[in-house]
């Protein structure tokens, strides 16, 4: 047993967590390395591994498909995080209030994230479905003839993003809930008394008292959206062509439709890379407020 005086009393409860720690990091960084090792590499038909260096990141970056991969993905990030922010306010402001229904909207606002991806992914392709679906008709009848929503590139992404953000603005709302429950309520009388409005009120008070909730909510779902393939191949599988196909999804058939391993590691690094910038982006972004605060 390690007495006490040997780490301290602050460091005690640390020296408790080092072995999980350990395990995790284990867990997570030879997975890496691996990947990592194996996108340097080839293996030829017979089976034989041998030492590519960088061909297999020059083959993607020469690649149009791969750049449309790049924009795709940005895309469903960035089209999940305009749309989900203002809603997630808006429902966090509602579930937080005095209003008596309150209760209600709290449980109604976590259906779409309690559903299954691929259960919720089903359910909007039947809504689509060009027979029967109810958008579907609802768009032939506003177009005067048949249209065939999943076959168009540009509507095909368009649902793909609202699908993503319909699943994932409950979890930005309890985030952002969480957070404006800790303001003391003074405040926002101190507020009123001064004159300040609703908008006000939220600019200059919910908003920046929010800020870091808000950052660490964006980024989870930021790291999700941008790995997720279950729900796009569900959806469209990467169709029409390549129109929604994401760096995550072509990961995804790589490694397990076309049995690349070495081009699926290449991916996955790059993959790695894009969300290591997106946190950056987030840290600055949330200890940069948190500073001014």
């Amino acid at each position: 047993m390690v007495h006490e005086s040997l780490v301290g009393k602050r460091g005690l409860p640390y020296l408790f967590l080092l072995p999980a720690a350990i395990l995790l990091l284990g867990l997570l960084i030879s997975p890496i390395i691996t990947g990592v090792v194996m996108s340097f590499q080839i293996t030829d038909l017979g089976g034989t591994t041998l030492w590519s260096g960088v061909a297999n990141y020059k083959l993607l970056i020469q690649e149009t498909r791969f750049l449309g991969n790049v924009r795709n993905s940005i895309v469903y990030v960035l089209g999940n995080i305009i749309l989900s922010t203002p809603l997630a306010y808006a429902a966090a402001l509602l579930i937080t209030s005095k209003f008596t229904q309150a209760q209600f909207f709290r449980g109604f606002y976590l259906l779409p994230w309690i559903i299954a991806p691929v259960v919720s992914t089903v359910l909007f392709r039947s809504m689509l479905d060009p027979r029967l679906g109810p958008i579907a008709k609802l768009i032939e009848w506003l177009a005067g003839r048949e249209v065939i929503i999943l076959a168009d590139p540009f509507w095909a992404l368009a649902f793909v993003v609202f699908h993503s953000f319909w699943r994932s603005f409950p979890f930005v709302m309890l985030f952002l809930a969480a957070g404006i429950a800790t303001i003391p309520g003074e405040i926002y009388e101190a507020a009123t008394v001064d004159g300040a409005g609703r908008w006000k009120r939220f600019i200059h008070l919910t908003l920046p008292m929010t800020s870091n909730q808000l950052g660490i909510s964006l980024l989870i779902i930021t790291i999700w959206t941008l790995h997720d393939a279950e729900t796009i191949y569900a959806f469209t599988g990467g169709g029409p062509g390549y129109s929604t196909e994401t760096l995550a999804v072509r990961l995804f058939k790589s490694s397990f439709i076309n049995f690349d391993l070495n081009m699926g590691a290449t991916i996955g690094v790059i993959l790695i890379v894009l969300s290591l910038i997106f946190m950056s982006f987030y840290l600055r972004l949330t200890i940069g407020r948190g500073a001014e605060r």
